[in-house]
């Protein structure tokens, strides 16, 4: 938890440290800003009504020019530390009697284990006929834009810093951290298993809420490619 007084940049990424079971929430404020208009495609974007600066955020260009990103610099430390869980490194830590080239600072012994994303639309206004429901992550994410193949060099240098000081990363470990893309690192969370916020119809049974809910099982799993 984030604590009052305490850096909250640090505190959210700390928390990462000391959760099993990351659950990011995916929608289109939170991946708007990540994705950027092409020069030759702005125009059309922003006409059929897509935002410059979605949730008042600037989109990523995968530039050096890109400002640090909180939200992506979280998805990259989880990203990071459940590909290092899955590479075979035990609990994401230093090995007993292993070289140790991470840089000083107190390092904690990460416990991540899973990552289970919440995939969300934009609500349904009041007169759309399947209101309450939710629209398609898909339909929505990435606001019109793409996500840059390219890194965004702050926030993948913050991530891979605070990997390298907490979490025990090695130099190499944490230049794969460094060369990491936008793209590869929402990818890596939209390919697994997950939920979404789906349309689900005002005024359904429970039979009939719960056959609908059973044909949405995996729509968070392998959805339209991130592009």
């Amino acid at each position: 938890r984030l604590v009052k007084g305490k850096d909250w940049e640090e505190g959210f990424a700390s928390g990462l440290l000391h959760s099993l079971c990351f659950f990011p929430l995916l929608s289109y404020g939170a991946t708007a800003p990540l994705a950027d208009i092409p020069p030759d495609r702005r125009e059309k974007v922003l006409f059929d009504g897509w935002e410059e600066r979605p949730a008042g955020r600037p989109r990523l260009r995968g530039q050096e020019g890109d400002a640090e990103d909180n939200l992506l610099k979280e998805f990259t430390i989880a990203v990071s530390l459940l590909e290092r869980r899955q590479d075979g490194t035990g609990r994401n830590s230093k090995q007993p009697g292993g070289d140790d080239d991470s840089e000083g600072g107190e390092e904690d012994e990460a416990e991540l284990e899973v990552a289970y994303p919440i995939l969300s639309g934009r609500p349904h206004p009041p007169e759309h006929p399947r209101y309450p429901g939710m629209g398609d992550f898909f339909v929505v994410q990435g606001g019109g834009g793409r996500y840059p193949e390219s890194v965004s060099p702050a926030s993948a240098k913050a991530a891979a810093e605070f990997l390298q000081r907490r979490a025990g990363f090695d130099s190499e470990a944490a230049q794969a951290v460094r060369k990491r893309g936008v793209a590869a690192t929402v990818k890596s969370l939209t390919a697994l298993q997950g939920c979404q916020l789906w349309d689900v119809p005002a005024g359904l049974t429970a039979v009939e809420l719960s056959k609908e809910q059973e044909s949405l099982v995996g729509k968070g799993f392998a959805g339209p490619p991130v592009d």
